[in-house]
């Protein structure tokens, strides 16, 4: 399949990255030489320093089976699928749109593409932070029906100072798989006779209907979020501030430097406390008592938010989110005791992702460093092998989900076409 991404940005080049590495023939367009420099040093893609609204530029690709534009505006975003529609008549287009209002069903129905939005995916996750916060990660599969997610094993639950294998029977009452620990920095892929210590890093892999059931037999305990503050807020970071003023069930406070949008949120928001001030100043976050707040979300876009998150740690916060700009700043946040780092624009290329997996790609991403996990659909070949038939190097099946229903597998369970593998892979093994 041939791909043409308009927009080398930080959601262009992660798509452009990916989908190369899967040996898909990519096309990247973009204004900024220096982007378009460094992705053919690190992808093999071909490369387009040009204006997309240039006959001469866009005309090179015109005979591409899919576009995906996602530029950092919108306005450019749906004007250039305008133009790949009505001109050129191409009919297999993405578009990344960051306004909740473009979104709509409608836009999407009048324009014949397929939308994208950052807000959606950036609220979804939120969302789920505020309704379970003891979650630190979360990813999806099977737009949602499924989802990953971490827990740090505590006290009194089931996990901790429990053996792997004495899990059995909270699995057989709600079907879970414990697809990776994490502990001491170092990860594993868990095994019968591994005990779980307090303070491991548990990733899960379970329906998402079943989590209240697998929390209520897990004995997970956990404080509900009440209050919230935002150290800085960024447009997509309004659009969330508005959804949870809406809800009307937390106390919201906002502190920001930008005294006009201070004002603004103020005026719009009435009964959200409002404070002008630097999100880094820590004798200000120590005076409005952010660290008593159930979550502090530092949704500013700047690179200071990461400081400003640190900061509301070290003064007890119990929850903190750091909405952030670059995906590589993502495991350095980790690394400085952030509790959830959220990478907007990898949430909208890897929702992108998801959507061309239905064309015939497969579902992928990377739940750690060197860790991916991925969904592979059993073909005739695969169909009535036994899971300890399949060759999976450095990799193991964490499930297979049949005719819509997630079950717990063994060696000695048959495969069916049309059945969809879940695996994990390590790209190397480590020395347990």
């Amino acid at each position: 399949m041939k791909i043409c991404i308009v927009g080398a940005g930080v959601v262009g080049s992660y798509l452009a990255k990916k989908l190369s590495e899967e040996g898909y023939d990519i096309a990247i367009i973009d204004k900024d030489s220096k982007k378009v420099e460094d992705l053919q040093i690190h992808a093999d893609i071909a490369a387009y320093n040009c204006d997309a609204f240039d006959e001469e530029c866009i005309g090179q690709l015109k005979d591409y089976d899919l576009y995906i534009v996602a530029t950092n505006k919108d306005e450019i975003n749906l004007s250039v699928a305008l133009m790949l529609r009505a001109v050129y008549n191409r009919d297999r287009i993405f578009v990344r749109v960051d306004k909740d209002i473009l979104s709509k069903h409608e836009i999407e129905s009048f324009l014949q593409i397929e939308i994208v939005n950052t807000f959606k995916e950036l609220f979804k996750n939120v969302q789920m932070i505020i309704n379970y916060p003891f979650i630190s990660y979360l990813n999806e599969l099977e737009e949602g029906k499924f989802i990953i997610f971490s827990y740090r094993a505590n006290r009194p639950d089931r996990f901790t100072n429990t053996k792997i294998a004495d899990l059995k029977d909270l699995r057989e009452k709600v079907p879970f798989t414990l697809a990776l620990i994490e502990r001491d920095e170092k990860i594993f892929i868990p095994k019968g006779e591994k005990t779980i210590l307090e303070g491991d890093l548990l990733y899960i892999l379970i329906e998402k209907d079943r989590l209240d059931q697998f929390i209520d037999l897990s004995n997970i305990q956990f404080t509900p979020v009440k209050d919230v503050v935002f150290l800085g807020v960024s447009k997509v970071g309004k659009s969330i501030l508005k959804r949870l003023y809406e809800e009307k069930k937390l106390k919201i406070k906002v502190i920001d430097q930008d005294i006009n949008l201070c004002e603004e949120i103020a005026s719009e928001f009435p009964g959200i406390m409002v404070l002008n001030g630097k999100i880094t100043d820590q004798e200000l976050l120590k005076s409005e008592r952010v660290g008593d707040s159930d979550l502090v979300i530092s949704a500013s876009y700047r690179e200071d938010n990461i400081l400003a998150c640190i900061i509301a740690k070290k003064l007890n916060a119990k929850k903190v989110l750091a909405v952030i700009e670059k995906p590589e700043y993502e495991e350095i946040a980790f690394s400085l005791g952030i509790d959830i780092p959220i990478v907007a624009r990898k949430l909208i290329a890897r929702k992108v992702y998801r959507k061309i997996r239905h064309r015939g790609l497969r579902d992928i991403f990377e739940l750690k460093e060197n860790v991916k996990v991925y969904e592979q659909i059993v073909n005739k070949k695969l169909s009535g092998k036994k899971i300890s038939e399949i060759p999976l190097k450095n990799s193991v099946v964490l499930s297979v989900v049949r005719e819509g229903k997630m079950n717990i597998v063994h060696g000695n369970f048959v495969l069916k076409e049309g059945d969809i593998l879940v695996i994990l892979e390590k790209e190397e093994e480590e020395n347990e």
